[in-house]
């Protein structure tokens, strides 16, 4: 599998921090993997998770309420990308559902 980081074609960085016009050179992982969603309340995994194989494939993370891109799977963590565009963010793949589950699934 190919790296996720590597393939998001970071544009050149002109700065002097960079000095190799590398910009992913000298970030930390917290750099990398920003905050995930917040998760909503209640919420319980899918009966039947679902593990998408096809990047941009829609799926829905159940623990964030959101729809999202898949982009790939790096030591067993799902990378998602929103849609409209903003941050990407990662998830377990037990939360993953081709569906939006119905108001059932939520516990209050």
């Amino acid at each position: 599998m190919t790296n996720p980081i590597i393939e998001r074609n970071f544009p050149p960085c002109l700065c002097a921090h960079c000095n190799d016009a590398v910009p992913e050179v000298g970030l930390t992982g917290d750099d990398l993997a920003p905050a995930a969603p917040a998760a909503v309340p209640g919420a319980v995994p899918p009966v039947l998770p679902y593990l998408p194989v096809r990047r941009g494939e829609a799926v829905f993370d159940v623990r964030s309420g959101r729809w999202g891109a898949f982009m790939a799977v790096h030591h067993g963590v799902v990378f998602l990308r929103p849609f409209g565009g903003g941050v990407e963010w990662d998830t377990d793949p037990r939360w993953l559902s081709q569906h939006k589950p119905p108001k059932s699934f939520v516990v209050s």
